[in-house]
């Protein structure tokens, strides 16, 4: 069964059945917008779909919240570059790759500068050589919010594992970025993410899942219940930095180091919210049929938790978390039929600990 077939009937009859379909988001102004294309396209060719069913192509220069596509892209033609649109979230930011003398660099441009440049900035100068370097930054336009950075080589643990490459290097990657942030200072001037905004997020996520699906599935809401009980069971811990997107498309690897990607986030959190959101991707990763052993990376990732006194409580809560905000994000993604179903369980095990979950976290 075609994924789509699962949305409300606006959505499943009104996507064309000749377009390969890999998301739909809800639209501000109404209706949705709806990905199209190959999973390795560049996320770009988005549609909006209006409830009466008519669809319609979206183009990113007449994005009327990114105002400064256009006039960005002709400065950056006239100075040389050939511009690559890579990334386009509709009214939100842009990502683009920039290429001049066989150097390429990339340009995002946001809507919004929630403290975007202190946020970069935080590791300039700070990083010791044995440790995943990030990208150095090249030019902040403030005026028109552009972050232009270089580029990191290699490829993504993402890119390696979707082509079957798995090494037993790629944990010592894992653990290495999580040194990383859990060894670096966490200054009060960045913004503070909570438990009470991630029980925000896991609402209006389940919203949306309830909104957007013809059937919801029945267990949805009794976990994220019990998912949202267990983060407000945890005792207040000292904060420490926290990428907060943190998964296997933010680590780049090459002969020459690590680089950790994507800082648009970094905040103060609980330490074990980059933790358990690692272990609740690999689990996505090999549903998915990557070949990552998801078990060996959390049982590592447990151990690595206990020496730095992050306790199994907080780990289990936050890979709780992060995995039922996988499952509710998912239901509006290209998957294979009981995909949601797959995940929903795992978040059930995980919080009794049984199952595939049993001793992994303790």
């Amino acid at each position: 069964m075609n994924w789509t077939a699962k949305l409300i009937d606006p959505i499943a009859k009104g996507l064309k059945p000749e377009f390969t379909w890999l998301r739909v988001e809800e639209a501000r102004s109404g209706g949705w917008y709806c990905l199209s294309g190959k999973k390795s396209d560049p996320v770009v060719n988005w549609h909006h779909l209006e409830e009466d069913g008519t669809l319609k192509k979206l183009e990113a220069m007449s994005d009327k919240r990114l105002p400064v596509m256009a006039s960005a892209c002709s400065r950056w033609i006239s100075s040389g570059y050939s511009v690559q649109l890579m990334a386009w979230r509709v009214g939100s930011r842009a990502i683009f790759k920039l290429r001049r003398n066989h150097v390429s660099c990339y340009a995002k441009i946001f809507r919004k500068d929630r403290q975007i440049l202190e946020r970069w900035k935080h590791f300039s100068g700070q990083i010791p050589g044995d440790l995943p370097s990030v990208p150095q930054i090249i030019e902040w336009n403030e005026k028109d919010k552009i972050l232009i950075t270089d580029e990191r080589p290699g490829f993504s643990l993402h890119h390696l594992w979707s082509t079957g490459v798995w090494m037993p290097t790629h944990l010592e990657v894992l653990r290495s970025v999580l040194e990383l942030l859990g060894s670096s200072p966490a200054p009060e001037s960045l913004p503070c993410h909570q438990v009470a905004d991630e029980i925000s997020i896991l609402g209006t996520r389940l919203e949306v899942f309830q909104r957007i699906l013809k059937r919801p599935h029945a267990e949805a809401e009794p976990l994220v219940r019990s998912t949202i009980e267990r983060l407000l069971e945890l005792d207040e811990v000292e904060m420490s930095l926290a990428h907060r997107d943190l998964h296997d498309k933010q680590m780049v690897v090459s002969t020459s180091g690590i680089s950790l990607i994507d800082l648009d986030l970094l905040a103060r959190a609980d330490p074990a919210l980059d933790r358990g959101n690692i272990i609740a991707h690999c689990r996505l990763r090999a549903l998915q049929g990557l070949p990552v052993p998801w078990k060996k990376v959390a049982s590592s990732i447990a151990a690595d938790s206990r020496l730095r006194k992050i306790s199994p409580a907080h780990l289990q809560a936050w890979t709780g978390a992060s995995l039922c905000r996988l499952a509710l994000i998912y239901s509006r993604r290209t998957r294979f039929d009981g995909f949601i179903k797959k995940l929903f369980s795992s978040l059930e095990q995980l919080q009794d600990s049984r199952g595939e979950w049993e001793g992994l976290l303790e």
